[in-house]
């Protein structure tokens, strides 16, 4: 009876391990820095512009995503999405470019 009791406890501690490790891997995945994705996409746009000095650069979102959208990155690696067609969002556009 021992004997089973403890064949059961080491493979309950077998399934522990088998399910932690892919859940560490995860877990540290997701505490990298963010980078551009291909699959960013835009839902909801800003509603004011942000101060010109606060932005670092830009990219557009794909072609696939429900919407039009530029992806702003702030100095401090935020990501902000604005709609293409907004006055302010081409100047900023149009002055990231140049640098």
């Amino acid at each position: 009876m021992k004997v089973a009791v403890a064949a059961v406890s080491h493979l309950f501690l077998l399934l522990l391990l088998l399910i932690a490790i892919p859940l560490g891997f995860q877990t540290e995945t997701s505490l990298r820095p963010r980078t551009y994705q291909p699959t960013d996409c835009c839902f909801t746009h800003v509603t004011r512009a942000i101060p010109r000095e606060r932005i670092s650069s830009y990219y557009e979102t794909s072609s696939q995503c429900p919407k039009p959208g530029i992806i702003f990155i702030t100095i401090i690696g935020r990501f902000v999405c604005a709609n293409p067609r907004d006055d302010w969002v081409q100047d900023y556009i149009k002055e990231l470019k140049e640098i």
